[in-house]
């Protein structure tokens, strides 16, 4: 009715005529001839009147802006529209999608087909026909004009048909084009979740095949979708060790890590793998954050620093600190390696070993027997440098080298009186573990190469009163 009034009053003052004033206030005029209006004039009056049919083509009456599936799918096309579209909106906002179908299926070929097929994919797709639906999504998308209330049917059809990332997909295209619609971004949001855990869950069947290559895929696109979380990119390296791939598990862990560094069961993962492929300055940053905020990690944590060090020494003393057997000759080169001390000891008499003659290590061999760290046999003269230095005679070098770094010390770990060198080897054990030098109960099996070498950093500590138990 407004837009045809609207018509009406242009057509009316197409031509400006003189107004007649009331003949008991005026005296009788010469009518004056019409008037003729200029161009300018004329060009405003056709420009309103494109105007008036132009806001009646664009903003038929009746059209309604939802914030949830289903949209009026009139919205952002112009009419006029066909009355079954009409019927069939009404018919959804009742509730009843199969009469909406059918109405919206006779509009298909009345008129405007675009809203009519808008209406008919909503209708197939609250009667749970997603195939159809989709169907009808893929022809639509791909020949009509992608409207807001057809990127949001075809957005549910894939959502509820199984195709949550596909769903998701078109309800972000859909929430790009509008503003101020909560309800339709909260549903973005829920195909969102729903679409990151349906490729978690493929990732994971695709993995236990064995079908790494699609895992992989998999478990990306769902940190493509869900980039915030942190358990997406431990899967993804729980992935990578699976297909034997540690280097490339260690990024996805340093990934989460990095969006979760208070994780402390992730933190403890990604730094003993980050030790293990000799990644030890991340390492040793992420133990240390550990023993910031957790004293049981201090051990950890100087651990940590310890590998970093042994990765920068040279290859002698580095293949010793990791071998799994630790002979006695290296055993003294890894004491004379990190203990000036001991290379600057004064010696005034000392046991020859027959058999340390001429070897490269000959020197901190040596040394060790003539200050007593080690013990060669008195009748044979040998010391027996390639033998394995076992847990007792490692005890007794680490009690013996302690007096020797550091006289005065007397950590409350020995116990009162001194007794170091005359301790038998059942004390010397149980005195090493007291100091904390060796990590777990005592048992009959030699120390490696990394639990010797810790013990000598801790003697180092024990040394400057840095410690006196293992539970420090």
């Amino acid at each position: 009715m407004k837009c045809a009034a609207d018509a009406a009053r242009v057509r009316r003052n197409r031509t400006f005529r003189q107004p007649l004033l009331p003949a008991a206030t005026s005296p009788p005029l010469r009518p004056l001839p019409a008037a003729r209006p200029g161009r300018g004039a004329a060009f405003l009056l056709l420009a309103f009147a494109a105007a008036v049919a132009a806001g009646c083509a664009t903003r038929p009456p009746g059209i309604q802006v939802r914030d949830s599936f289903p949209l009026d799918p009139r919205e952002e096309l112009s009419g006029p529209f066909p009355e079954s579209v009409d019927r069939g909106w009404e018919a959804l906002l009742r509730g009843d999608a199969r009469a909406a179908a059918r109405e919206f299926a006779s509009a298909r070929s009345e008129g405007h087909r675009l809203a009519a097929d808008i209406g008919w994919i909503e209708a197939e797709v609250l009667l749970g026909d997603f195939e159809r639906a989709l169907a009808a999504c893929q022809d639509t998308l791909a020949s009509g004009e992608a409207t807001l209330p057809l990127l949001v049917v075809c957005g549910e059809a894939r959502g509820r048909g199984g195709r949550p990332s596909e769903g998701y997909r078109l309800y972000q295209r859909a929430v790009a084009r509008t503003a101020g619609r909560p309800g339709l971004k909260a549903r973005a949001e829920e195909l969102r979740i729903a679409a990151r855990d349906a490729l978690a869950a493929q990732a994971r069947v695709a993995s236990e095949e064995r079908k790494f290559a699609e895992a992989r895929d998999r478990i990306a696109a769902a940190i493509d979708i869900a980039p915030e979380s942190a358990g997406l990119r431990e899967f993804a390296a729980e992935i990578e060790f699976s297909a034997g791939q540690p280097d490339k598990a260690l990024r996805r862990y340093r990934e989460a890590y990095e969006l979760e560094p208070t994780n402390v069961s992730l933190a403890e993962r990604v730094g003993n793998l980050a030790e293990e492929l000799d990644e030890h300055a991340f390492a040793v940053a992420v133990f240390d954050a550990l023993a910031r905020s957790d004293p049981k990690f201090k051990r950890r944590a100087e651990e940590a620093r310890l590998a970093f060090r042994v990765a920068n020494w040279p290859p002698p003393e580095r293949e010793a600190a990791r071998a799994e057997r630790l002979t006695r000759a290296s055993a003294s080169n890894l004491v004379w390696w990190m203990f000036p001390e001991v290379r600057e000891a004064h010696v005034r008499s000392g046991v020859i070993a027959s058999d340390a003659v001429s070897r490269r290590d000959t020197r901190a061999f040596a040394r060790a027997l003539a200050l007593g760290l080690l013990e060669a046999d008195r009748e044979t003269h040998r010391g027996n440098p390639d033998a394995t230095l076992t847990r007792g005679a490692a005890s007794r070098l680490l009690l013996r080298l302690l007096s020797i770094v550091n006289p005065k010390a007397e950590p409350a770990c020995l116990g009162k009186g001194d007794g170091r060198a005359g301790r038998s080897t059942a004390e010397a054990i149980r005195s090493a573990e007291a100091c904390g030098l060796w990590k777990e109960e005592a048992e009959s099996s030699p120390p490696s190469g990394p639990e010797f070498t810790r013990a000598l950093d801790r003697i180092r500590a024990l040394a400057s009163g840095g410690g006196n138990s293992s539970r420090e």
